[in-house]
């Protein structure tokens, strides 16, 4: 993205939904799956929201379309969906309430349209969720640096990194690269910008540690 250039607010489902649509190619074949199955409808009730890497543009072949969705009660989040998506093809439905240091969550997954679709739940705002935290951040460091930022997390992601620890890895972030990417979420965008401006990315640099 250019200086000149809006950036999109990719802070409400809605937005997103917006710039998927008249985004590049996956983009919108990411927005026609998802209004084509009618899941944003079929979820309205638990406010879903288009994130992961799609929205973003820093997708790789294999990445999935992810909606993010807020249910006070688990448990009847997993009998509603699989009621209503239990006919899609790939459908499966997960809830995890032991995992270390993370809060019970429901994850499903349907493919539609050529793409799989992970759907996860919380019983928190979205906007309070991790990955909803993690891509605004990511976005907004993206913004910064542009385009070559983007083909620089492609790049780290084509050689096998995860998401949060490619763009720790191009920051040169020490630590948990989740819990790092956090705490940038926290930070001005003045702040990141000057993050940015001290961490320049390169397609060139060294094989990452995988």
């Amino acid at each position: 993205m250019s200086d000149g250039e809006m950036r999109p607010d990719l802070t409400s489902a809605a937005g997103v939904m917006t710039h998927l649509a008249s985004g590049n190619e996956r983009q919108r074949s990411a927005y026609r799956a998802l209004k084509q199955s009618g899941l944003m409808e079929l979820l309205a009730a638990y406010h879903p929201y288009p994130a992961g890497t799609v929205p973003i543009d820093i997708d790789v072949p294999g990445s999935d379309i992810d909606l993010l969705c807020e249910a006070e009660d688990l448990e009847r989040f997993r009998a509603v969906v699989h009621q209503a998506l239990g006919e899609m093809e790939g459908f499966q439905c997960t809830l995890v309430t032991r995992e270390t240091g993370v809060s019970p969550y429901v994850v499903c997954s349907v493919s539609t349209g050529g793409w799989s679709v992970e759907i996860f739940a919380q019983s928190m705002p979205v906007r309070q969720q991790n990955a909803y935290r993690h891509m605004l951040v990511e976005w907004a460091l993206l913004t910064h640096w542009g385009r070559e930022g983007h083909k620089e997390i492609r790049r780290l992601k084509n050689k096998g990194m995860k998401t949060e620890p490619a763009f720790a890895y191009a920051l040169g972030l020490n630590g948990d690269p989740y819990a790092e990417l956090l705490n940038l979420a926290d930070k001005s965008d003045e702040e990141l910008a000057d993050l940015v401006r001290s961490r320049p990315v390169t397609s060139e640099k060294s094989q990452p540690p995988l």
